[in-house]
Order: structure tokens, then C-alpha cells, then sequence
């Protein structure tokens, strides 16, 4: 359900079922992605901002810049289909960028096998 209805599933696991270490990584786990990418985005319009600024090339680097955004969003897509399958084999697989935010909001995961 975590990784079905991105951000509200990963809140409903974690209010359901939260005692679980499975259901309590996944739902971490999908929470961190949806913010991983919603800070890519954010992160892009900030600098791009700025950058949009400087004459001529400016608008044309912080376009080429969204680039960036779009490979993390199909980064995080491919993970996030890995890490569903995963979770329907009862396993535990971490997406690299999104378990770097569930350590720093979350504290430490129960013990997760890295993504090979």
C-alpha cells in the first residue's frame, strides 16, 4: 500500500501498522522517495532561479539544469517499482537516495539489506 498511493499509503502504513519493522521500512522508505523527489524539484527551482538571472545563457542552463530533476524522478521511479516487488516478497531493498532521508528523519531503519 506504501508504494501504491505514494505519500498517503506511507502514512497509513506507518498509522496501521507502524509496530511491524517490514511494514514500518516500507512506509519510511516511501515517504523519503515522495520527499526526495518533491526536494529535487524545489532544489531546481531555487537554483534555477538564480541562475535564470545571468543574461543570455542563464535561461538556457537552468533549463538544461531540469535534467536533473527528471533523471532523479526516473531514478526513484525504477527503485520505487524494485522496492514494491520487494516488499510483495516480503523483503527488504533501500532506494540509495531515499534512505539517506529515512535515516535522517526517522532515525536508524531496522536492518535493511542494501540495493544490489
Amino acid at each position: 500500500m506504501a508504494y501504491l498511493l505514494p505519500l498517503l499509503g506511507g502514512l497509513a502504513g506507518l498509522a496501521a501498522d507502524g509496530k511491524n519493522n517490514l511494514t514500518r521500512f516500507h512506509a519510511q522508505q516511501s515517504i523519503a522517495a515522495v520527499l526526495a523527489l518533491v526536494l529535487s524539484f524545489l532544489a531546481w527551482a531555487a537554483l534555477g532561479y538564480v541562475v535564470a538571472l545571468i543574461p543570455i545563457a542563464g535561461p538556457i542552463v537552468a533549463i538544461a539544469l531540469f535534467s536533473l530533476v527528471v533523471a532523479t524522478a526516473f531514478f526513484l521511479a525504477v527503485n520505487w517499482v524494485i522496492s514494491l516487488l520487494s516488499a510483495l516478497r516480503g523483503e527488504e531493498r533501500t532506494i540509495p537516495l531515499a534512505n539517506r532521508i529515512v535515516r535522517r528523519l526517522f532515525g536508524e531503519t531496522p536492518a535493511a539489506k542494501p540495493s544490489a
